[in-house]
């Protein structure tokens, strides 16, 4: 009888099955057309749970749709596409109740030709390192918010004390710390925490239409409001209101906002009805509101009403120890979002993370491992997929100078460029296209402190 193509390469596995046994990973060599199992190697036996001889000769759709069903899509997208399938991650729970996640390879043998499909499946087990990471991760974290450095011990330790009071909270901090995950798990472990949670960034909306926004209106208060609209105070009632980037609000806005702060009661715009407003009040900045005040930019009695506890977050280049457990929070949930099956991040990359600056902070490192997430094809994200601000930094972690001015990235350009000339506030404000006295009164609205950027 003619050997096939097929015949032969099941000969040549098994003469090298000595080999394949001694390996970890599980190896199921050969489906024929009718995607039978031709050959596999001992570690298999753990996979399926099931002796070698109760492996092999079985139809691979009837073995995998009892024990990893998700293996059957695999071949299949394999046979579909015509390409190999690199490290992709499926997970399931045996009838014992024990959660595996293995990454999944295929190859395509190209000696043997169709009708017989020629595939060989590489299986290998990371059940213990993903359980491992997921703990950690738990373990170091509240609520939404990720880091276990000192700083954010004894944040925790702060929304702990305080969450089951309805005292007003103004949580201060630099762009990209944080500011609204802090709020959420503050009203999330709070008594209000079945109430609803609004969120307003008061920067975001026009000038004309905050007041609506805020108090809401009634039919006819000005053009275009064909009908009564209820405002944020109300929607959040009983529950928790975010006023994000309070110190933007019209001064106008202030003298209103603070009677709903001390009556508990707000009157809709184009009405002079007051409307029962029971919120809790948790407002952040990224400004240094007692520099507004002093400027009549900003109510010195609504300052002091809102700042009756005072959170501050600190910068991530002051809590770089958690630099890796973000960059493994974010991997996570990147990986869930795409689709996607990166197991990590190489010590070359791992190291300019922890090098950099962050003059964006958590949401800056967030994106960058997005852009990495993207440009990475195999199982672990390189240097090379990271953006080139990271990539060009110098030995101290200083990032090159911001091209451009972004009025909505402000600040964050502001320290990026003060960043990048080592702190020199000429050598910054001529990058920054701004007058030397214009860039140190921005510093000192946005709380940064003179020396910023400097080497030590």
């Amino acid at each position: 009888m003619k050997q096939t193509a097929l015949d032969k390469y099941v000969k040549k596995f098994d003469e090298l099955k000595t080999v394949f046994d001694a390996l970890p990973d599980g190896i199921v060599a050969i489906l024929d057309a009718d995607m039978n199992i031709a050959s596999a190697n001992k570690a298999i036996s753990n996979f399926f749970e099931l002796p070698i001889d109760r492996v092999v000769g079985q139809k691979s759709s009837d073995l995998f749709k009892s024990t990893i069903p998700d293996l059957i899509e695999v071949i299949e997208q394999t046979i579909k596409t015509g390409k190999e399938v690199r490290n992709y991650t499926v997970e399931s729970i045996n009838p014992q109740g024990v959660f595996r996640s293995i990454l999944i390879s295929t190859a395509i043998i190209k000696e043997v030709k169709k009708p017989d499909l020629g595939i060989v499946l590489i299986l290998h087990d990371v059940s213990e390192v993903t359980t491992l990471r997921r703990i950690a991760i738990q373990l170091k974290r509240y609520g939404e918010i990720i880091g276990n450095s000192d700083k954010m011990k004894n944040i925790y330790a702060l929304i702990e004390s305080i969450k089951n009071y309805d005292t007003s909270i103004l949580i201060v901090g630099e762009t990209g710390t944080g500011k609204e995950l802090v709020a959420r798990a503050i009203h999330d472990s709070s008594r209000r925490k079945n109430k609803p949670f609004v969120p307003v960034n008061c920067s975001a909306l026009p000038g004309n239409l905050i007041e609506s926004e805020l108090f809401g209106h009634i039919k006819g208060a000005f053009t275009g409001a064909i009908s009564s609209r209820p405002g944020r105070f109300q929607l959040a009632h009983e529950g928790t209101l975010f006023l994000d980037e309070i110190g933007t609000l019209p001064t106008e806005l202030q003298a209103k906002l603070l009677r709903a702060l001390q009556e508990k009661v707000v009157e809709p715009l184009g009405s002079n009805k007051a409307v029962p407003a029971d919120v809790r009040i948790l407002a952040a900045t990224n400004r240094e509101l007692s520099t507004l005040v002093e400027n009549n930019e900003f109510r010195e009695d609504l300052y002091y009403r809102l700042k009756v506890m005072q959170i501050n977050l600190p910068p991530l280049r002051e809590r770089k120890e958690d630099i890796v457990l973000l960059i493994d929070h974010f991997i996570d949930r990147l990986n869930r979002y795409y689709n996607k099956n990166i197991i990590g991040i190489s010590p070359s990359a791992t190291e300019l993370l922890k090098n950099y600056l962050w003059p964006g902070n958590v949401r800056e490192l967030e994106n960058a491992i997005e852009h990495a997430f993207i440009l990475t094809t195999g199982a672990v994200i390189e240097s090379r997929a990271l953006p080139p601000e990271v990539r060009h930094t110098d030995k101290d972690g200083v990032p090159p100078p911001p091209t451009l001015i972004n009025l909505n990235k402000e600040e964050e350009q502001i320290r990026t460029a003060l960043l990048s000339v080592k702190g020199n506030v000429n050598e910054a404000a001529a990058t920054l296209k701004l007058h030397r006295s214009t860039l140190w009164r921005k510093m000192k609205e946005f709380r940064i402190p003179k020396g910023f950027g400097k080497v030590t």
